[in-house]
């Protein structure tokens, strides 16, 4: 039986509905939300980076990057420090309470995604995430922005 791409299309829209909505995940509360999930993960995956970095990385336009690092700060999740030697452009890291809560939202959102494939089999948990990131890198190569692996 072939699958259309239509049918993919349809099918990851509506995979990607709670995360377009930013709405909470059932049954908790967001240790993080999405803007600050992807800033700690990136930094925690990537190293000390620049709100142009983060920009150029993500595929955003710093404004926007810059709020969200903003908030970000101010919510104790990450912090500025100085640019390489001779850089005007001040650089982020992950704080200690930053990747302790990245670290809890992903445990959160695993409990939730085992009580999703509860009776799923093993084979197809790891078909379904082998497929789901060749997916991502698909995406990731044809918009020139690379997501660094492995997960920290």
């Amino acid at each position: 039986m072939a699958v259309s791409r239509r049918e993919l299309v349809y099918e990851q829209m509506i995979l990607s509905r709670a995360a377009s909505q930013n709405s909470p995940p059932h049954g908790r509360q967001w240790e993080l939300d999405r803007s600050a999930a992807f800033l700690v993960a990136r930094l925690a995956a990537s190293g000390p980076m620049s709100v142009s970095e983060f920009a150029d990385g993500f595929g955003l336009d710093t404004s926007t990057v810059h709020r969200q690092v903003a908030a970000a700060i101010s919510c104790g999740l990450i912090e500025r420090i100085p640019g390489e030697s001779g850089s005007q452009a001040r650089r982020h890291v992950p704080t200690q309470e930053g990747l302790a809560a990245l670290d809890r939202e992903l445990n959160a959102r695993s409990d939730t995604l085992t009580r999703v494939t509860a009776d799923w089999t093993d084979d197809e948990v790891s078909q379904f995430t082998a497929l789901t990131r060749r997916l991502n890198e698909s995406l990731e190569e044809l918009r020139g922005h690379p997501w660094p692996r492995p997960l920290p």
